[in-house]
């Protein structure tokens, strides 16, 4: 990884750490301060969970998208094509992608398409060692969404959206993260 990490700053590749995660309508469990007999609460409503698959570049850039559905090998593709093909265009470095060991990046029809992503893009997928989330900048970003610059409100699946484009829109001047 640090090999990597030296490359990168060079400028002789671009480094990603992509992850998946999901979104509920309802933010999770924070704690409070609230008056003597208060109680601090948020008003629970169902909605669908909205899975977002995210790109930490190198580059600065934070790419994402989301899905209202199951992210699935053929999506996860789908989304590195997206992002080899944009950095092939911008800065015609090769892309090394920091994955964990999820099943659909791991699948066999994934090793086909991981051959492909190589020849035509010149990207290749790293996979972390098992159990090591640590490594993975990306889930550091995963975590200051949750829990910092959501609001403590229940959220409606296009309000999600809307401000998960947000944060990617202007990731690096509205929100800012340093590792």
């Amino acid at each position: 990884m640090e090999y990597f990490r030296d490359q990168a700053q060079r400028g002789d590749i671009i480094l990603g750490y992509m992850d998946e995660t999901g979104i509920c309508s309802t933010p999770g469990n924070r704690y409070a301060w609230v008056k003597r007999g208060e109680t601090h609460q948020v008003t629970a409503t169902r909605s669908k969970r909205v899975n977002i698959m995210g790109a930490l570049l190198s580059t600065g850039d934070f790419v994402s998208t989301c899905l209202q559905e199951s992210v699935t090998g053929q999506y996860f593709y789908a989304y590195i094509m997206g992002i080899a093909k944009q950095v092939k265009e911008k800065h015609d470095n090769p892309l090394i992608i920091i994955v964990d060991n999820a099943s659909i990046h791991k699948s066999k029809q994934m090793q086909a398409w991981r051959d492909l992503l190589q020849e035509d893009y010149n990207t290749t997928l790293y996979f972390l060692p098992p159990y090591s989330p640590e490594l993975n900048r990306i889930e550091m970003l995963w975590k200051q969404m949750k829990y910092h610059w959501r609001k403590f409100t229940w959220m409606s699946t296009d309000q999600i959206i809307e401000w998960v484009e947000d944060v990617s829109n202007q990731f690096g001047e509205k929100y800012l993260f340093t590792f």
